[in-house]
């Protein structure tokens, strides 16, 4: 897990998020708009959180995760350090594409 930030960050942790869901996003060859249909939401949500101007929910970061076939990995310790990383999720039973 990489973390972001050694000592205290300047990055907020929306912005860790943020640039987590965009890199992963972007390694799966997806579009926001793709993103946005598999996790239920709208493209602008998607921008928002990729740039760090919302703080997503649990539920929110779930929806992400398994539209990603992912697995989220966050640690939050003190000093605002923040690690947070998408990891290879099983695979879904019966997914058609």
């Amino acid at each position: 897990m990489a973390t972001v930030g050694g000592g205290r960050s300047s990055l907020r942790p929306e912005d860790h998020f943020g640039r987590a869901v965009r890199d992963r996003r972007r390694a799966a060859g997806m579009t926001q708009s793709r993103l946005a249909e598999l996790a239920g939401m709208s493209q602008a949500a998607i921008s928002r959180l990729e740039h760090g101007k919302c703080m997503p929910t649990f539920y929110l970061l779930e929806k992400i995760a398994e539209a990603l076939n992912s697995v989220l990995v966050v640690a939050i310790g003190p000093g605002r350090r923040v690690a947070v990383e998408f990891r290879n999720g099983p695979e879904r039973a019966g997914a058609a594409g």
